[in-house]
């Protein structure tokens, strides 16, 4: 299996890089990096990407095939039996069971993965029932100045302009009460340095989507409304 927390801790130590240094160049929180090390949590794949870049490596690299093993193995460690009926021991969250027959094609999909995401303009935001934002593509460094893992737990209306929260929250409103419904809306964003960007917006109603179960903002930059 592998072992994301392990990997991390080894390539981040390999760059000289501490958890504040990575921390500060990724966006990604330290408490974060630290719990993916631990193994306390499974990070989202454009979580890895942003390391990775701050490490000097991609996704490929990372998840590259695990060292060969030597050739005698270590002696086995002997452990007590279990008691009866005791629970299975759970494998932690930061290992990924991925068999070794399926590396090329994951690794064909990490790469496509990075590519997509990296180089999109689309604007896409994930947010909660409660309106939180579950999850900010990479894009929204280019479009609001602001690096996806600091928005993640953000209230998205707290990036809107106080002129758009109503049909905003009108519009999220109405979709709510219809599952797999979508809505267009041209609303303004704040940038990081103060101003305002039009987004011309496409929002989408997947709460019932087991994979999903958010509600889904698709959007591009625009100078301004479109007109109606």
């Amino acid at each position: 299996m592998f072992n994301v927390g392990a990997q991390l801790r080894k390539v981040r130590r390999r760059s000289n890089l501490t958890l504040d240094q990575l921390a500060a160049s990724s966006g990604v929180d330290r408490g974060t990096i630290s719990r993916i090390e631990l193994g306390h949590v499974s990070p989202r794949i454009d979580t890895i990407s942003f390391l990775c870049e701050a490490m000097g490596t991609d996704l490929s690299a990372f998840f590259g095939a695990p060292e060969p093993q030597p050739d005698t193995p270590a002696p086995p460690v002997a452990s007590p039996a279990p008691a009866p009926d005791a629970p299975a021991k759970a494998e932690g969250d930061g290992y990924w069971p991925v068999p070794s027959s399926l590396w090329h094609g994951l690794l064909e999909v990490l790469d496509r993965f990075e590519a997509l995401v990296k180089n999109s303009s689309e604007l896409i935001l994930v947010q909660d029932q409660a309106g939180y934002i579950l999850y900010a593509s990479p894009s929204c460094e280019t479009v609001l100045g602001l690096r996806s893992p600091s928005l993640v737990g953000q209230h998205c209306w707290s990036l809107l302009h106080p002129a758009d929260l109503r049909p905003f929250e009108e519009l999220i409103a109405s979709l709510a009460l219809e599952p797999n419904s979508t809505g267009r809306l041209d609303y303004r964003m704040r940038h990081r340095d103060g101003s305002w960007r039009w987004i011309s917006g496409k929002f989408s109603n997947q709460f019932s989507n087991p994979s999903i179960r958010a509600m889904v903002l698709n959007g591009l930059e625009t100078k301004g409304p479109s007109p109606t």
